[in-house]
């Protein structure tokens, strides 16, 4: 499958239940379909590993909502044991709404030397050297280290006749702190209630019309919800507690 290195669009997030998501299932299979990476209709698992300041100023201003916000990460698929040597590293950002995403490919040890010394691999593609490049000076500007492990199941949809929206449900999203091992079977701490699934939708314009409809039908509203930004508010939260 061909990899898509830049993306700009919308996102809106919905923290949904369990029943509302088996609802509307049944509408967004008539409309979409899976995304390549869903073989055979099933999930697929994430692990991604957000970097930030040793003060977490990247998650912290994110955090108060400004225009501007952006985030680091590495993102591996697959799951524990597959072999797996890919990587991506991916820089998100948020400019009044618009999301943008970069990411280049990397095998685990260039990840490694890339963040640990500052080397940057070769590549033959300029447009990808160029993205390698910008990644670098982030990680230069802001020092950066390895902040929290996030991983979760994802199930994602394509629209049939706009591949610019898309919709992903992530379920079983877990996360720690004090170990970044990708390979680790350790799961850490759950991000949502067991009922409790997250929607993301990602559009280029606008929603179509048969997915408002499908939303308010099931009385599924907006809820602004960041997995870093979850996962940086239960770790104080325990800090706090460990204080007192």
């Amino acid at each position: 499958m061909a990899e898509t290195n830049v993306f700009k669009r919308y996102e809106k997030k919905f923290v949904i239940t369990r029943h509302q998501f088996e609802g509307l299932l049944q509408t967004i299979r008539r409309h979409m379909k899976y995304d390549p990476y869903c073989l055979e209709g099933n999930t697929y698992h994430l692990r991604n590993v957000y970097y930030d300041t040793i003060d977490h100023q990247l998650i912290s201003i994110s955090l108060l909502k400004p225009d501007f916000k952006e985030k680091l990460r590495i993102r591996k698929y697959g799951v524990q044991g597959d072999g797996t040597n890919l990587v991506f590293l991916e820089v998100k950002r948020k400019i009044q709404g618009v999301v943008t995403k970069r990411r280049a490919s990397m095998t685990l040890t260039e990840i490694d030397q890339f963040m640990l010394k500052g080397e940057i691999p070769s590549r033959t593609d300029y447009y990808s050297q160029q993205i390698l490049k910008e990644l670098h000076y982030m990680t230069q500007v802001y020092e950066l280290n390895k902040a929290v492990f996030i991983e979760y199941d994802r199930l994602a949809f394509f629209d049939k006749k706009d591949e610019d929206f898309r919709v992903t449900f992530d379920q079983n999203i877990y996360t720690r702190y004090d170990n970044f091992d990708f390979e680790s079977p350790d799961r850490g701490v759950s991000l949502l209630k067991e009922d409790q699934v997250l929607m993301e939708v990602k559009v280029g314009d606008a929603m179509p019309l048969w997915f408002a409809k499908a939303l308010s039908r099931h009385n599924i509203y907006l809820h602004s919800f960041s997995k870093y930004g979850k996962a940086y508010e239960l770790e104080l939260a325990k800090e706090i507690r460990n204080d007192v």
